[in-house]
């Protein structure tokens, strides 16, 4: 058991030091590509193909997205396949990555065509109002989303399909009717192609609506396992968390919009830039969203873990198996090598969900964190 959770405390030490290390040198590339006048070159590059103002703005992005993309792609790959291959975490091939690679990438390009010629039609026509509109926005393109990423997005990348175990089946959709919520099918998402990990969530808004369980789940873990993490994804729709993050993160992206307004105008003057509707501006734009970003993060981490533990609660009210809530657990930190007991500073900064040591103690499972670390007890000492 000590073993399991050294483990998982080293794969954790990667994970953040390769997060620190994205985050360090995408804001270095912005900053060289700003100052050293690459921007406004690839802007004029792009300007004698460009017949309006729009396509010019979508030219750009083209050609700044594939420089990052081949800029970032080692990074990418140590990250989202070496590291997992060297934790015993990913099954997935090199082929395998490439092909999510590529189509992640391309998926992302066209997300991000469709906000930034939005954004900058808001900077154009609008330049003193640009933030609010730019909160409509997101709100919009947020809904939407929600409504396509069950149905057409997920499906990109991972198969899914109904729960052909008919007593599970009837066990999780009689559960459903308990706590109010009313759910007609529940799906399984095939995740062991790619990786060992374990995991269930809830994906989309209104009739798309769906509580997606992993095959790695199912597979592994016992009815009533299943049950308690099922009861946990209920709790997110019963409570309406979903609505509830949608709200406080339209709240949050008013008061980024708004610093960012703030702070972008006076930036454009600095560096000598057209105005704020010049694309040459947009590795501006980015780096004061990403660090305005990042200042309110911890913020919407915090309401993200409230919420979790909401969830958690529900769940145990709801099946009255604190045990078998506590050992799913339990099994899905080990099998996600999640670690137990993060420092605080990484728990405010980078953390959704409570620590797994905390989960366990106030959900009632104070025998497994204590049989299932054995002599690694002082980990959870506050």
């Amino acid at each position: 058991m000590e073993e399991s959770s050294q483990q998982a405390r080293r794969y954790s030490r990667h994970k953040v030091r390769l997060t620190i290390l994205e985050l360090v040198l995408s804001a270095v590339f912005l900053v060289i590509v700003l100052l050293s006048g690459a921007s406004v070159q690839l802007k004029e590059l792009v300007s004698g193909w460009a017949g309006n103002f729009y396509l010019g703005v979508a030219l750009y992005l083209v050609v700044f997205a594939a420089v990052c993309y081949v800029l970032f792609l080692g990074v990418d790959f140590y990250g989202g396949y070496m590291l997992e291959h060297k934790f015993g975490l990913s099954n997935e091939t090199v082929l395998g990555w490439a092909r999510r690679s590529i189509k992640k990438a391309l998926l992302s390009l066209c997300m991000l065509l469709i906000a930034a010629e939005v954004v900058y039609y808001f900077l154009r026509h609008f330049p003193r109002y640009w933030w609010l509109l730019a909160t409509a926005a997101w709100l919009v393109f947020t809904i939407v989303l929600g409504r396509i990423v069950p149905t057409l997005i997920i499906p990109l990348f991972y198969k899914c399909r109904p729960l052909d175990n008919s007593e599970l089946r009837e066990k999780l959709l009689a559960l459903g009717e308990k706590c109010g919520v009313g759910i007609r099918e529940v799906f399984e998402i095939k995740l062991s192609k790619e990786t060992k990990k374990a995991n269930a969530g809830v994906a989309g808004f209104g009739k798309s609506r769906r509580i997606l369980l992993s095959d790695t789940l199912l597979n592994d873990y016992t009815h009533d396992e299943i049950e308690a993490v099922f009861a946990h994804e209920l709790g997110h729709v019963r409570l309406r968390h979903i609505w509830k993050i949608l709200a406080f993160g339209a709240a949050a992206s008013l008061v980024s919009f708004y610093l960012t307004f703030l702070l972008f105008e006076a930036g454009t003057r600095a560096f000598a830039l057209e105005g704020v509707d010049d694309i040459a501006a947009f590795p501006l734009l980015a780096l004061i969203l990403m660090v305005v970003g990042l200042t309110l993060m911890p913020v919407q981490l915090a309401y993200l873990r409230h919420l979790e533990e909401r969830a958690d609660i529900f769940a145990m009210e709801h099946t009255g198996e604190p045990e078998s809530f506590a050992s799913a657990i339990d099994k899905l930190a080990r099998q996600n090598l999640v670690d137990p007991c993060p420092s605080r500073l990484e728990e405010l900064l980078l953390h959704d969900h409570p620590p797994i040591s905390k989960r366990l103690r106030y959900i009632g499972g104070e025998r497994s964190v204590t049989q299932g670390y054995q002599g690694d007890q002082t980990t959870f000492q506050s």
